[in-house]
């Protein structure tokens, strides 16, 4: 694919609660977030020409499988658009920023609306594990546990062998982002956690304990992205998306790296932006270690560098290169189709200066990472995007 027409940037949009919210319907938790963020950019429901869903399990777990998209959109009074819903395991809100960037940046559409909305919880929580499980070709261990949480129990377990982390270390990645939730108001657990009561909560499946691993919420977050010349039309400004990359995972393994890392050389490569230029980071941490392996993937530090990393606090809010200051999948939460969206809100509002007490000082390169299902030894879709001042 050639250089892109023309920049497309992030106009704003908004993020919703993340939580357990059993007895509410998808479009009850959706709709909301779609028209407060129309109201948060200034546009209306006729400024959007197209929009585009992330969401994984509506299948499953709403019983919508075919028209998810219009059935989410239109209580929000969209309607007669072209309307798509996406789905790529945890990856499907940040594929449907993807597509929507793409239908900008090579000149089908100016003004774009991107909602992300899953509704994970069900009265029957073994329904939840078994739609979880079908974003996989891994059979599922057990019945009272995600089958990711095996794959990353199988991951912390060789890292720790190979670079000589210690469960420890994931502890504190984990209480780290639990102190970032703190300051978001949005995100789904914000009770201070400690090394020890980490360590000491309950095994999930070695070295995971309870508090390592992010839990089943429901959510949503909708973001618009627009033309630079619509932005100019409109008087709008916001941050740019330097580059949207995606790739599909290799079942047997790539001898050029995992699907993510993949992903991450190709938007540093489109965007002529250096791992060291990035400011803050939004990356895929359904348990804590995995945020050590996204980091290292990203090239945001050497293999095994990441342990050095939490132990000097560098991933911390003030520290060198602050990761998650959402909270993460494991505190914010993890709504599947709706935290990809919503990873770009967040550095869209922390390019922007708006992030409040969880501002992190002079930020100007964000990146988000997601990865999706699993595919034999790799992730089955990533996508990595960058954002500029």
């Amino acid at each position: 694919m050639g250089r892109p027409a023309q920049r497309v940037l992030v106009a704003g949009g908004a993020i919703g609660r993340f939580g357990r919210f059993v007895d509410q319907p998808l479009t009850a938790i959706a709709t909301p977030v779609v028209r407060d963020a129309l109201a948060t950019v200034g546009l209306t429901t006729k400024d959007i020409e197209a929009a585009f869903v992330g969401n994984a399990f509506g299948g499953a777990l709403a019983g919508q499988e075919s028209i998810l998209a219009q059935v989410l959109l239109a209580p929000a009074g969209l309607a007669r658009i072209p309307m798509r819903t996406v789905k790529n395991a945890c990856s499907s809100g940040s594929d449907a920023v993807h597509l929507a960037w793409s239908a900008i940046a090579y000149g089908q559409y100016d003004c774009v609306l991107v909602l992300g909305a899953e509704k994970l919880t069900h009265g029957d929580k073994a329904r939840s594990f078994a739609a979880l499980a079908s974003a996989t070709d891994h059979p599922p261990q057990s019945g009272g546990r995600s089958v990711f949480m095996d794959v990353n129990a199988e991951r912390a377990n060789t890292y720790m062998a190979r670079y000589g982390a210690t469960p420890m270390h994931f502890a504190k990645v984990a209480v780290k982002n639990r102190a970032h939730a703190g300051l978001n108001e949005r995100a789904a657990e914000r009770a201070p956690l400690t090394v020890e009561g980490v360590l000491a909560d309950k095994v999930v499946i070695a070295p995971l304990t309870r508090a390592m691993c992010g839990g089943m919420v429901d959510g949503a977050a909708c973001v618009i992205l627009v033309s630079e010349d619509f932005a100019r039309r409109r008087g709008l400004t916001g941050s740019v998306v330097a580059a949207s990359s995606v790739v599909s995972g290799v079942p047997e393994g790539d001898a050029e790296g995992n699907a993510t890392h993949r992903a991450a050389q190709a938007a540093y490569e489109s965007a002529g932006i250096a791992p060291s230029d990035v400011s803050i980071a939004e990356v895929h941490d359904p348990s804590a270690p995995q945020e050590l392996f996204d980091i290292e993937d990203l090239m945001l530090c050497p293999r095994g560098g990441a342990i050095a990393l939490v132990d000097e606090g560098a991933t911390s809010l003030g520290g060198r290169i602050p990761v998650n200051v959402s909270g993460g999948l494991t505190s914010r939460g993890h709504p599947v189709g709706a935290t990809g969206v919503a990873q770009i809100l967040e550095i869209h509002e922390q390019l922007a200066g708006r992030a409040g007490a969880a501002q992190v000082a002079g930020a100007k390169v964000g990146l988000a990472q997601m990865a999706g299902g699993l595919l034999g030894r790799d992730s089955a879709f990533a996508t990595v995007h960058l954002l500029t001042v």
